[in-house]
Order: structure tokens, then sequence, then C-alpha cells
């Protein structure tokens, strides 16, 4: 068949279909040929020569094609699931006995025989189909994305396991074609029509992993191109974080200096205060002394100034005393002067009836006797008389004048008194508080001020008593009582 002769792989998972241990469907194709070949009966030196011509083609083929990785496959280790599709050729070598009688005549005469030429002419259209689907599966396996062939190793494999099949069924050549050609046809009917299924399902899937492959060729430039994008991203963005990261240093740098400057400048303006805060905490010190010392000071002052104030607050009361007992005799005086005006009225009234009297009289008893000499002593007596009432009047105006002014003093006095005994009495009950929270200065000065106000009030007592002796210094007499 074409000077090529298939092997035959007990070990794939199928005759045609999904890729077995070594990846492509070719394999099976070959090696059911290489099957056809050895029952349709051709010679022996020609099974032999298309057998080895077979394997070493497969191994150019395997060579040109493989990619998969060397298997290390005998054939004493079938694959399980190989035995229910290759039950039909698996079988022949080993129902067959072993007859070294054998010669080549016999194959030769069994080759030429009538029923090998009815078994090709029936398997005719069989082959042609093999042929192709092999055309078919080869332009698959040149085309497949996942194409993998086993290698030189497994050829060689293959034709030592043919041969030797081919020597031990070399006996019983004629009793296995004559058991085996109806069972074969049906077995190649049905391997053919399951290695169509399978060599469309192999084109489907060639045109859908074709179409699968361009979208990922797409999507794969689409992503290197994206990658190339977000590779000058992260490049500009690593320039523009080195960027950022250099201001960011710099800046802080720079705060940090001023930070450390203005630090340095606070801590040396804090030692400053520190130091002059001690200065002054001594300086307090100091005072505090100096001031518990004028404050004991202070203390005796103020004890002092207290029993003065006392003193003083005594000789206060004793003067009102003399001024209330000034007072009453001041009322009597103006009492009896009330009354001693009021005689001297009644006298005046009297000395003048009694000369009017005296006139009517003289003139009654010196009526003609001298009348000019009487004349002239009754106008002498009367010039005397008016004199004497004029004087009288001079002098109740004045006692009026007077009585008027002590009346006037007495008010002013008595208003005076009473502002100054209140003023005295509310400084006698803040004195106590005034003293306690009083400094040296204001104590002394309110001493001073109190000594004036007595110094002003004693003279003004002074100057009452020098007004009632000059007028009526009876007012101050003391009457004794029986």
């Amino acid at each position: 068949i074409r000077g090529e002769s298939p092997t035959w792989c007990p070990r794939s998972k199928s005759v045609m279909g999904s890729p077995g241990p070594y990846g492509s469907g070719a394999i099976r194709i070959n090696t059911l040929t290489h099957v056809l070949c050895v029952l349709i009966g051709c010679s022996s030196g020609q099974l032999i020569g298309s057998a080895s011509a077979s394997v070493f083609s497969g191994e150019e083929q395997f060579e040109d094609y493989g990619e998969g990785e060397d298997v290390d496959y005998t054939p004493s280790s079938p694959c399980p699931d190989d035995d229910a599709r290759t039950n039909g050729f698996s079988d022949l070598g080993s129902s067959l006995p072993s007859s070294a009688g054998q010669t080549p005549l016999k194959m030769c005469h069994l080759y030429n025989s009538d029923m090998l030429d009815v078994y090709c002419s029936q398997c005719y259209k069989k082959v042609n189909l093999l042929n192709d689907l092999e055309a078919r599966l080869n332009n698959l396996r040149a085309n497949s994305p996942n194409r993998k062939i086993s290698s030189t190793a497994f050829g060689r494999q293959l034709f030592q396991h043919n041969h030797s099949a081919f020597s031990s069924s070399q006996g019983s050549t004629e009793d296995l074609f004559r058991d085996s050609i109806d069972s074969c046809d049906v077995d190649i009917t049905e391997k053919v029509s399951y290695l169509e299924k399978k060599v469309t399902e192999l084109e489907n899937d060639s045109l859908a992993n074709g179409d699968l492959k361009c979208k990922l060729k797409q999507g794969n430039t689409q992503l290197v191109h994206r990658v190339h994008e977000l590779e000058e991203q992260l490049k500009d963005q690593e320039s523009r974080a080195d960027q950022t990261l250099e201001e960011e240093t710099h800046r802080h740098r720079e705060t940090y200096c001023k930070m450390e400057r203005d630090k340095n400048t606070d801590i040396e303006l804090l030692s400053n205060r520190v130091q002059q805060l001690e200065e002054e905490n001594g300086e307090m010190k100091l005072n505090v002394c100096k001031l518990k010392s004028q404050t004991e000071k202070l203390d005796q002052e103020k004890q002092r100034m207290t029993d003065r104030l006392e003193d003083t607050s005594l000789r206060l009361k004793d003067e009102m005393d003399l001024y209330r007992k000034m007072m009453d005799k001041l009322w009597q005086n103006r009492h009896e002067f009330q009354k001693e005006r009021e005689a001297m009225q009644e006298l005046i009234e009297d000395l003048r009836r009694e000369l009017e009297h005296l006139q009517l009289f003289k003139l009654g008893s010196e009526a003609g006797q001298g009348a000019g000499l009487s004349e002239y002593n009754a106008k002498t007596r009367e010039i005397e008389m008016e004199h004497e009432v004029k004087r009288l009047k001079q002098e109740n105006f004045k006692l009026r004048d007077q009585n008027d002014d002590l009346n006037s003093q007495i008010l002013s006095l008595s208003l005076y008194e009473a502002k100054n005994l209140f003023a005295c009495h509310t400084k006698a009950q803040s004195l106590a508080a005034e003293i306690d929270n009083a400094s040296r200065d204001e104590l002394v000065d309110a001493l001073k001020e109190q000594e004036c106000v007595n110094l002003r009030l004693r003279q003004y007592m002074d100057k009452i008593i020098l007004a009632i002796l000059d007028h009526n210094p009876s007012i101050l007499e003391i009457k004794s009582t029986s």
C-alpha cells in the first residue's frame, strides 16, 4: 500500500479519536493499515520489507512531527482500555499454535489463493476510505495546535513487536484467514465508522481550537499592549513617586530644621525665664523676710494705735459729757437771759410810767413857780431818761444779737458734733477691720487725722468757753446745791 506499512500500537486507547499517550491519531491509521496488509497476504519478504519500510518511514514521520516525550513502551504491558477495541487482532497471535514446520512456500501458496483475492476485492473500498481518513488525519496533524508524536524508540519497539507477532503466527496463517475473514470485515467496518466520527470530531475540535487560538492571540496582543501601557504608567508613577518622595523628604528636612531652631530658641528663652524667676524668687524670699519684720512692727504699732484710740475715745467721751453739760448750762442761761430781758422790759415800762407820773406831779405842784426852771429840769430829766431808754434799747439789741449768735453757734455746734460723733462711731466700728487690712502709712494718716479733729474740737470748745466768759461768766459757775 504505497510502499508504506502501518504499524499496530497495542497500547493505544482507540484506533482513531482523541490522542493517546503519543498524542495523535495518525499512528493508529498506520497500525491498522499494517494489520490489513498482513491479513490480505503479501509475501513474507514483501511483508517484512513493507513492515521495515513502514517502521522506518514511521520513524521519519515521528522525527518530523514528534514533540512529545520518549516513552519506554513494551508489549508486555498492554493498556487495559485497548482490550475491547483490539481483541480481533490481539487474539491472532495467541490462538495460533507455533509450528516451526510452516515454510515460506506454504505462505506463498496461501497468498496466491482465490480467497485472498476475494478478501482484497471486498476490502478495497475500505482501504480507500482508510487512505482518505489518513490524508485528513495528516492534514489535522499538520494543523493541530497540540500535536504530540512519540520518538524513534517507539517506532523500533513497534517494529520488534510486529515482527515477533508475525513470526509466532507464521505456522498457522491458513487457519487464521479462514476463521477471521468474516470477523475482520465486520470489525473493520465498525472501526472505519468509528474513525469517521473521530475524524469529524477532530476537525471540529481543530476549527474550534483555531478560532480559540485566534481569539487568544488577539486577547494576548491586547494584553501585551495593555501590559506595555501599564508598564509605562508604572514607570511614570515610579518617577512621580520618586520626585514626590524627594520633595517630601526635602520639605520634611526643612521642617525638621525649623522645628529644631524653634526648639533651641524656646529652650534658651525658657532657660532665661527660669533664671529670671529664680532671681525673682530669691528677691521675694528676702522681701518676705522684710515684710515679716515689718508686719511684726506694724502689729506693735497697731497695738499702740489701738491703745491711743481707746484713750482718744475715752477723752472724746469725756468731752461729749462736758459738751452736754455746757449745752445744758447754755439753755439755762438762755432761759435766765430771757427772764432778765422780760424783767428789764418791765423795769423800763415802770420807769417810763414813773417818769410820766413825776412829770405830771411836778407840773401840778409847781404850777406857777419857776416855770422856766422846772421846765428846764423836766427837760433835763426827760433827756436823761431818753438816754437811758436808748442805752437800754442798745443793750437789748446787743443781747438779742448775742442770743442769735449763740443760737446759731449752738445749732452749728450741734450739727458739727453730731457729724463728728457719727463719723467717730463709724470709724470706731470699722477701725478694727481697717487696722487689719491697712498699712502702716494708712494707720499713721488716720491717727493724725483723728488728732486734728480732736484739736479742732478742743479749740472750738475753748472759743465757746471764752465767749461765755466774756458775755456771761456766771454761766460757767458751778452752783453748790445745799
